[in-house]
């Protein structure tokens, strides 16, 4: 079997198969079954996959954090305390000289200036995150700095909501790297960029990488000279296995862990086997479907907006994501200051779509071309939606890729149709609002946020966003979101369909495993097996 030659190609030296029916993992080992072929770097600077996410959450640790069951709590982590300046422009960070690396390298505020400069000066694929604070490759050592080893000064260009630059920091962005070792790896000023992209990491987390075979398996390893409680696992070892009944079956038998990936029908399974928990949690990750406006059909409103009455949205959750997932129809997750409202203006009603495409003149039957990840439930959204379609004269040609491919599609703009999952880089609406709505000047690609990449002109909703983020009155903040994300709703290229339900069956000896607000942060270190 496929697991057991992973395991033991990285020597973890018990066989996790034996003559029992019920086999049994090894003791100091969690083994976790996911979608990892997705994963291309665990750099904290540049990763931004689903599961490269998850697995560098493990590894790196930001300043700050904020509260799983509350996020509107900020908890110190690295920094050990913070203070704002009066015009709201300069953060002040005291560090935890509690903390040290992997190495045992201590941390201090010139590793965070260091870490916090990377994104920017590499210009990686996640430097937007922290460019919107008007960082540039000429300002960033100026307004991100370390006055001595215990203070860092992080100024941004104008004042917005102090929580919204805390859960900036608090995201996988914000993981800070041992700037002494990762600097001995540089090549020709890649600020180890090269080196963190291979099975080599340099965090404060719990755990560090061991081992990685690209979508195969990825092995981390207990820190040794972890500076909080240690974990009660010394390894971790993440499977490539996205087949939902595969992983019902393996978690069964006892030869996994943890199933990331089952179905609504995997779930019914298991129900009442007392050797399995299931755990639940929040979940703010939004399924959605954007359409190119760079295509000449998807060019006229009156063709998206039949196209958001061409999903069969209540029969989708219904069947393909019965508990795990609901109709959602807004850029805002339920959980976030502003999400939570009832509008979901949108059901399939094929009349009044057809109506739609008359009155736009588009000429049928026209064909749309999109990718899809081969892992539920994305394949069976998009049969569902390419059957729902074509019954108005939109032919939706599907091609079915792995986790790479897909998102490769994903970051180029000449895609009629990318079917896929958000998930928030923050726990603020502006991680969303920004992404789906603001326009990048000066960006042709069209590359840095999801308004651009599918060329859409947001219009007055781009500054109405750009506005929202300022606001120091929180109650007027989340009336401007409110606002904003019906208007969206409305006028936006994406078709939002669900938010997830979060769910996730371990073994039931399994202690420990926190689920966090998003899929990517998930918190493995207090995991325990009894």
């Amino acid at each position: 079997m496929r697991l057991f030659k992973a395991l033991a190609g990285v020597a973890l030296g018990v066989a996790l198969f034996t003559s029992s029916p019920y086999a049994a993992t090894p003791k100091d080992t969690l083994v976790v079954a996911d979608a990892i072929d997705d994963v291309i770097t665990l750099d904290p600077g540049e990763v931004s996959e689903v599961a490269g996410v998850l697995i560098s959450q493990q590894i790196y640790q930001p300043l700050v954090t904020f509260d799983i069951n509350d996020p509107t709590k900020i908890i110190p982590v690295l920094a050990k305390s913070w203070t704002v300046s009066d015009d709201g422009k300069t953060f002040t960070f005291k560090m935890n000289r509690d903390a040290k690396f992997a190495s045992g390298n201590p941390v201090t505020a010139h590793d965070a200036e260091f870490s916090l400069q990377r994104p920017v000066l590499l210009n990686t694929r996640i430097s937007f995150i922290l460019t919107q604070f008007g960082f540039t490759k000429d300002n960033v050592k100026d307004k991100i700095k370390a006055l001595d080893d215990d203070t860092l000064q992080f100024t941004v260009d104008q004042q917005y909501a102090p929580s919204f630059v805390l859960y900036v920091l608090s995201s996988y962005t914000g993981g800070i790297v041992d700037s002494k070792l990762v600097k001995e790896h540089d090549v020709n000023g890649d600020l180890g960029n090269a080196w963190l992209k291979q099975a080599n990491s340099a965090g404060s987390g719990p755990y560090m990488l061991t081992k990685w075979e690209p979508k195969q398996s990825i092995l981390l390893s207990r820190n040794p000279n972890f500076w909080q409680t240690a974990p009660g696992i010394s390894k971790l070892f993440f499977q490539q296995m996205p087949e939902s009944a595969t992983e019902r079956l393996a978690l069964e038998k006892g030869d996994i862990d943890v199933a990331n990936k089952l179905g609504p029908d995997d779930f019914a399974a298991i129900a009442g086997n007392k050797d399995i928990n299931v755990l639940q949690g929040n979940d703010t990750t939004l399924y959605y479907f954007g359409l190119n406006l760079r295509n000449e059909n998807l060019k006229n409103p009156k063709v998206v907006q039949a196209i958001k009455y061409l999903v069969d949205y209540q029969g989708m959750a219904d069947t393909i994501g019965k508990g795990t997932m609901k109709v959602h129809q807004t850029m805002i997750p339920d959980g976030f200051l502003g999400g939570g409202i009832d509008y979901t203006p949108y059901k399939l009603d094929l009349d009044k779509a057809k109506s739609l495409l008359a009155e736009s003149g588009v000429k049928l039957p026209f064909t749309l071309d999109t990718v899809v990840w081969n892992v539920p439930p994305y394949t069976e959204f998009a049969q569902a939606v390419q059957s729902t379609l074509a019954q108005a004269g939109i032919n939706l040609n599907l091609e079915v890729v792995d986790g790479g491919q897909w998102l490769d599609k994903y970051r180029k703009h000449d895609l009629d149709v990318w079917m896929g999952l958000w998930g928030p880089d923050y726990p603020d609406p502006n991680s969303n609002v920004k992404t789906f709505t603001v326009n990048i000047p000066g960006d042709p690609d069209g590359t840095s946020d999801l308004a651009d990449r599918f060329g859409w002109n947001s219009g007055p909703l781009s500054d109405q966003a750009l506005a929202a983020v300022k606001e120091q009155d929180v109650e007027k903040r989340r009336q401007m979101y409110v606002d904003l994300e019906k208007a969206h709703a409305d006028a936006s290229p994406f078709v939002y369909m669900f938010q997830g339900t979060r769910k996730v069956a371990t073994r039931a000896n399994v202690k420990g495993l926190v689920l966090g607000f998003t899929y990517s942060d998930d918190r493995y270190g207090g995991v325990s097996k009894e």
